[in-house]
């Protein structure tokens, strides 16, 4: 699998989910609720390699997550841990079972020669395994963090380049502080 190189631009939403009429309001930070929506472009760079054949690659796009995070911890003034993020700790997503939608599509690509019978696919998309930490408040082991998604692309011909992919991202879920060390 491939990593995307960058990120060209990255969009965000992030607001609390709104309660259904019969249940209760969230009672502490653990039990909110979120809806985020990430948007964007990443840099692929993915060559063709045959006149003659499609060349497959599964490449792995991980949008920033920390600034839709920080501006939901800021704007609703959120209890942090103490410490710094990314040194004492660090803030994942914990997505619900069957609350996640992705999508992805050809966003740039380029052919040098002459265009003929080359090509450009994205042939499927879903979610990268998901990782697991620590919550910093409970000390409780979180799973079902999102960290990306995969993106199955092809190219066709010596000289083209799938170049950016764009991704649409909607995601139901919870906010953690998670204890420092390498996401599992």
């Amino acid at each position: 699998m491939k990593e995307a190189l960058s990120l060209a631009r990255q969009n965000y939403l992030i607001t609390p989910e709104a309660t259904a009429f019969t249940q209760s309001p969230p009672r502490n930070l653990q039990e909110q609720t979120w809806l985020l929506v990430l948007t964007g472009v990443a840099i692929v760079d993915v060559k063709g390699t045959s006149t003659g054949h499609w060349f497959h690659e599964t490449v792995s796009i991980r949008p920033v997550l920390k600034w839709a995070l920080n501006e939901a911890i800021n704007w609703y003034n959120l209890p942090t841990p103490p410490g710094t993020e990314d040194v004492d700790w660090w803030l994942g997503f914990h997505i619900f079972r069957q609350s996640s939608v992705y999508f992805a599509a050809p966003s740039s690509m380029f052919n040098a020669g002459a265009s003929v019978n080359s090509g450009f696919a994205v042939d499927s998309w879903g979610r990268n395994p998901y990782v697991q930490g620590t919550d910093v408040f409970t000390n409780m082991l979180v799973g079902n963090l999102f960290d990306g998604i995969t993106v199955d692309v092809a190219v066709r011909d010596t000289d083209a380049i799938l170049h950016r992919v764009s991704y649409h991202i909607t995601l139901v879920g919870r906010i953690h502080f998670l204890k420092q060390g390498a996401p599992l």
